[in-house]
């Protein structure tokens, strides 16, 4: 975005510097996340950046919040992700989503060196396992269950976007039809 284009409501500003930190967390790693680094994704200002967010911290969380925001309303959260979709379409979602599943995966990565992020982790697979839960009606380890599946599914997508999972959700298919 160009700074003549750049958001003048403060609400549209604060999401596209989310969306520039989840950017730069994909691409750099969360090690790579700075307001320099935000708000050159965003062609903004660094004081722009730190106006909307006290820290670092502070950034990470509302990006966090914005993904499960997008994850939600783009079907990525919940059993549907993965188990009603044939291999095509995941790929597909994965593809559109391939960002957004990077910053996640960071976030899990970095919390094992960093426990402050763990609660962030946590509230992050709590989002996406009561999603689960609920499209299945199913008690919590089934759920976990499917989406530990469906969680692997996506990181090995991260390692390998052209992997097929076709084969895969077939079983889950057949593990889920067996289950009801």
């Amino acid at each position: 975005m160009s700074r003549s284009d750049k958001p003048s409501d403060p609400a549209r500003m604060k999401r596209a510097l989310q969306r520039a930190a989840v950017e730069v967390v994909a691409h750099e790693g969360l090690r790579g996340l700075t307001y320099r680094a935000v708000a050159k994704a965003a062609d903004c200002t660094t004081g722009a950046v730190q106006h909307h967010f006290s820290s670092i911290d502070d950034l990470l969380q509302s990006s966090l919040d914005w993904v499960l925001e997008e994850s939600a309303e783009n079907g990525l959260i919940g059993a549907r992700t993965g188990m009603f979709a044939d291999g095509e379409e995941v790929r597909k979602r994965y593809k559109d989503s391939a960002e957004i599943q990077v910053f996640q995966y960071q976030l899990v990565v970095e919390s094992a060196r960093r426990p402050e992020l763990r609660p962030v982790v946590r509230r992050l697979y709590r989002g996406y396992l009561d999603a689960v839960g609920k499209e299945l009606g199913a008690d919590d380890g089934f759920a976990q269950l499917v989406f530990y599946a469906l969680d692997g599914m996506f990181l090995h997508q991260v390692a390998d976007p052209d992997v097929d999972p076709g084969p895969a959700l077939e079983a889950l298919h057949a593990i889920l039809a067996n289950h009801s």
